[in-house]
Formats: C-alpha cells, structure tokens, sequence
C-alpha cells in the first residue's frame, strides 16, 4: 500500500452513528503525502509551519501536524513527509478550504518551495478509543497504522461489540493512547481496495514495542480479543503537532 498520513485530532465531535448505543466521535482530516525539494529537509519544513504557517487564523477550529516515516518498506510510495490537519467535520473541513484558498496563498507559496506533494484527500474518521492523556500543543509520538479488510461475514454492524472486546484488551495492558478508524473520502485513491485503516498512538517507541509483546504474548496464550478484519503490518510514523484545535 502506499504510505498515507496517521493522524490524531481532538476537536469538538460530530456523531458518526454505527449501532443503537452511544455514538461514535468522528473528525474529518485532510492528508497531503509530500517529497522534500531538493537541498531541504524536514527541519526547514518544520520551522516554516511553526512560525507562518501557525499564525494564520482559520475560521473555524483546525488542528495541523507534520509526520514522518519511522517503520516503512520500500514500496510504500517513498514520500518524506506529510502534512495532515483535522476539522470537527466536513463541513468546516470545506470552510478552512476556502479561507486558505483566499487568505493563504504566500504561506502556501512557501510551502510549495520546501515540498511537492503527490496528493492530496480528506477522511472521514471515527475515534474507537480515546486516548488517557489530553494533548499538549507541541506534543511529539508516534502512530501505528494499518490498512484492513472485514473478514467473510463481518462488517461494519460488527465494530461496536468488537471495539468493547479490544477496549478490555487494551487497558488490560495499560495502554494510554488512542485508536482511530477512517475511511477513505475525496481524493483517496480509487484503485485501493482498502476498507479501512486503523490508527494506533503511542508516546513512545518503547511504549508501541510493549504492545507489540502484549499481542504476541496474547495470540501465544491464546486469549487475543477476535479479529473481525484482517489488517496488514503496521507503519509507524514520528508525528509533530503544530497547532492543537484549542489554540483557535
């Protein structure tokens, strides 16, 4: 598959039904998979971002991150960065767009002389574990993030009763960070045959490392919660937040 951005966003939820119970909070972010220029590197990127790019004023809450490749293989796509920023929806998602379009166009300027990007998409995310720890604006960890597919027989009525069984798996472990699922909207790729993704956060390598054993140990043992997708391996992503959506 090719390397598509993980992300985080907390910001003020809008529902994403699935069952009769609770709903789920759902986000939509906007992904642009990017190639350095030549002669720069991702500290020339992230010294931009942090100071014009930080200071623009959206219209509505927007929270924006640079992440790049930690754990990759070589057909991933080979991107060196990207850029990823989260809305409450898709509404305000299409707001911040226009705003940029007509009030941005030199910071985009120079973003567009430190990079070129391959593509640019939204998604539509729903949020099946929140994370413990509340985040800080400047904060640095990293994701894990597979593509998967519902097994025969399973499907999205699934995900409710399932998500219960990995939320017991998960703090059984004590594990503090977050999980996301999103699916594919405006400008994915229409060749992916993906269902979705999922995304894992962790504060740490050492910390993403120890819930690798658990679900070693755990498959070993035998008491793995079911699996109602197959997914593929992880990658893992160092991920920089620029601006938190409570600054806005």
């Amino acid at each position: 598959m090719k390397k598509l951005i993980i992300y985080i966003a907390f910001v003020t939820s809008s529902l994403f039904i699935f069952s009769d119970d609770e709903p789920y909070t759902t986000y939509t972010g906007e992904i642009l998979q990017c190639n350095l220029q030549d002669g720069k590197d991702a500290n020339d990127v992230l010294k931009m971002v942090k100071n014009d790019w930080y200071d623009l004023s959206y219209p509505v809450p927007y929270e924006g991150w640079v992440l790049t490749p930690t754990l990759f293989a070589d057909n991933d796509g080979g991107y060196d960065l990207f850029w990823a920023g989260f809305t409450s929806n898709n509404s305000d998602m299409g707001a911040s767009l226009d705003w940029f379009n007509v009030n941005a166009t030199k910071v985009f300027g120079k973003w567009q002389n430190l990079v070129s990007c391959a593509s640019w998409s939204h998604w539509d995310i729903f949020e099946a574990r929140r994370p413990a720890n509340q985040l800080v604006e400047g904060d640095t960890g990293y994701w894990a993030f597979h593509s998967c597919n519902f097994k025969d027989g399973k499907s999205v009525s699934d995900l409710r009763a399932n998500d219960t069984e990995w939320n017991k798996f998960l703090d059984g472990i004590g594990h503090n960070g977050g999980v996301w699922r999103w699916w594919a909207g405006g400008g994915s790729d229409t060749q992916n045959s993906t269902d979705y993704y999922i995304n894992i956060s962790f504060s740490t390598m050492k910390e993403y490392g120890e819930y690798r054993d658990a679900r070693m140990n755990a498959m070993m043992s035998g008491s793995m919660p079911e699996q109602i997708a197959d997914c593929a391996a992880p990658r893992v992503y160092s991920a920089n937040n620029i601006k938190a959506i409570t600054t806005n």
